[in-house]
């Protein structure tokens, strides 16, 4: 996969994951605060599974 293709793939999936916790209202879900970084937020397992499956789909088809 190019860099350009690759950069496209995180920055679509990154879109797309927000929409789609915000329209199903999942923010609790899939996101919580960072400790380790003040005022920061990570993913929650069922947000990084959500947002890895996305991004993964995006790149096999850009490969195409």
């Amino acid at each position: 996969m190019s860099d350009k293709n690759f950069q496209l793939a995180c920055e679509l999936a990154d879109k797309i994951y927000f929409d789609i916790i915000d329209i199903l209202d999942i923010h609790d879900k899939c996101i919580k605060p960072d400790l380790e970084n003040k005022d920061g937020t990570k993913n929650t397992k069922l947000g990084q599974d959500l947002y890895w499956s996305i991004e993964n789909i995006l790149q096999d088809k850009l490969n195409k």
